[in-house]
């Protein structure tokens, strides 16, 4: 027990040091007196209404709702928004299943209604702490042990994803690939593409926090997206992405009328600024352009490449390091063969969200022979060759495969324009990372490798995002299953500092209190700086 209460402390300690200069960094200080009610709603995996930090004085929880997809089984009903039919859990339900578990000294009975580490995302599953208590509580943790989240007066609105990966993935629920067992001579196009930004659980997700926001008579609602993936075209008109900008702007319409709280979305720039997995060009016939997709041969995991670009028809060729050539023409699925193997799939879909098309490839390192490795070589490299007869703006991006075994990477890549699939939500507030403990130190913002840069890749002026950058190393948060708080790095922190800075602003200030510009000067990395809430009180329309 000594040992144990000397390490809550250490980690008490070192919490509250670095979270209160990102804190100050964010211009958050005392909550003082409240103007309006806030709700931040955290679509994510993983709330532990057990931790303190993630309740009141009281000891009463700080969450209002928490909708746990999985217990919903039909989620196309979900989509109507009839509520009646959700299985979620209102504040009183919530306050009776944490006050027994308190009663009890066991949280045995709570795990079995509830359990944050269960349907958690990834094949790696709840790896230090579940990712959406550690995001809640450093959004919006109430004071304990000296650690503070950015708004501890918000009320909470948690969704737990029903996002396993073959839901965004091409793969079964024991990572197999899907397309294995794809007969070629009877369907010549597969049917079994999968994307992130396709997903309506998070459309469901967000719709779900808006009406909840609605039902419990707040004045706005900030909607913290730590999440995303890479695969998709990056041009704001997905499913997901369509939908989220169609919720924001209904709701601060209504919200003008006085009909329902004010929406803001906070999304992440991601983390594959240093990830290799992005690679931008102009081609044409006199100039074509050639990248290796390099894969390591212990990768359990499939890959998967999408190219997408604008414009007139591209020749794409995929050449394997047995020297085979295969010309990916558009049409239906084909093989990838090396010998009699099918190795992978790949499809050529001109239009697929159009004015985009897209090229997809799924190759499966385990189903590689010998003869793809040169001699006890490690790693193989994939050459993808592109050509057109007009200049044609050409990206290509890695999907999200997390792990140092599984990654797969291009040469050469870029790092400019490696936002994640969420991060061109249209209306949406996008956030990349910095090192606030540099800006500390040596009065300028550091860069944070991790973060993605921007910009958004298409249109004639490519669309200057990340918007702005928010404290995103060593950021601490609850560590899930414990009382005590566990470090993190990454673009999930920024957003979720920021979405609670934002929530923090709007309750101090009124909820129609207006948010920095994103204007000025602007670069890739960094957006147009750091996030800093205005600290006068100033209404109006939020910029």
């Amino acid at each position: 027990m000594v040992l144990e209460a000397t390490e809550l402390r250490r980690a008490a300690n070192a919490a509250r040091d670095y979270n209160e200069t990102a804190l100050a960094a964010l211009g958050v200080g005392d909550a003082g007196a409240l103007r309006s009610r806030i709700a931040i709603g955290f679509v994510d995996y993983g709330f532990d209404l057990l931790h303190p930090t993630l309740r009141d004085g009281s000891g009463a929880s700080r969450f209002r709702f928490l909708w746990d997809q999985n217990r919903t089984p039909d989620i196309a009903r979900a989509a109507e928004f009839d509520l009646g039919i959700l299985d979620d859990w209102d504040g009183e339900a919530i306050d009776r299943v944490v006050a027994a578990a308190v009663v009890s000294g066991s949280r045995r009975d709570f795990d079995a209604l509830y359990d944050p580490h269960a349907n958690n995302c990834g094949r790696h599953g709840t790896v230090g702490g579940a990712h959406g208590t550690m995001m809640a509580s450093i959004a919006a943790g109430t004071p304990f042990a000296g650690f503070s989240g950015a708004a501890p007066t918000a009320d909470l609105i948690g969704v737990q994803l029903a996002l396993a990966d073959p839901d965004w993935k091409e793969e079964d629920r024991f990572g197999a690939p899907t397309w294995a067992s794809w007969d070629a001579d009877k369907t010549p196009r597969w049917d079994g593409w999968r994307s992130y930004d396709d997903c309506r659980q998070i459309i469901n997700a967000a719709r779900y926090i808006y009406l909840r926001g609605r039902w419990l008579g707040v004045d706005a609602v900030v909607i913290n997206l730590s999440i995303g993936a890479w695969a998709g075209g990056h041009d704001g008109r997905s499913v997901v992405e369509r939908a989220i900008a169609e919720l924001i702007n209904k709701a601060n319409v209504a919200f003008a009328d006085g009909r329902g709280p004010r929406v803001i979305v906070v999304a992440g720039a991601g983390n594959a600024g240093a990830d290799e997995g992005h690679w931008h060009g102009v081609v044409d016939q006199r100039q074509p352009q050639t990248f290796d997709w390099v894969m390591q041969r212990r990768d359990p995991t499939q890959n998967k490449l999408e190219i997408w670009y604008e414009g007139a028809a591209l020749d794409v060729r995929l050449a394997l390091p047995n020297g085979l050539k295969i010309v990916i023409a558009p049409g239906g699925t084909r093989e990838i063969l090396s010998g009699r193997c099918r190795i992978g799939i790949a499809e050529h879909s001109p239009g697929l969200r159009a004015p985009l098309s897209c090229v997809r490839f799924l190759l499966h390192p385990p189903m590689f022979g010998p003869e793809l490795f040169e001699d006890a070589a490690d790693t193989c490299a994939f050459t993808v060759r592109l050509a057109a007869s007009t200049p044609i703006a050409v990206n290509a991006w890695i999907e999200r495969d997390d792990g140092a075994v599984e990654r797969s990477w291009l040469s050469p890549s870029h790092a400019e324009g490696s936002l994640c699939c969420l991060a061109t939500i249209p209306g949406a507030i996008i956030v990349g990372g910095y090192d606030h403990h540099a800006t500390i130190a040596c009065d300028e913002f550091s860069g944070l490798p991790v973060s993605s840069l921007g910009p958004a890749p298409w249109g004639a002026t490519p669309a200057r995002l990340p918007h702005f950058v928010a404290p995103a190393h060593r950021i601490w948060g609850a560590g899930s299953k414990s009382r005590g708080f566990i470090e993190t790095t990454g673009t999930s922190a920024a957003v979720a500092l920021t979405s609670g800075a934002i929530a923090y602003h709007l309750g101090r200030h009124g909820a129609d209190a207006m948010l920095p510009p994103a204007d000025g000067a602007w670069s890739p990395r960094f957006g147009h700086g750091p996030f800093r809430i205005d600290t006068t009180e100033r209404t109006g329309v939020s910029a």
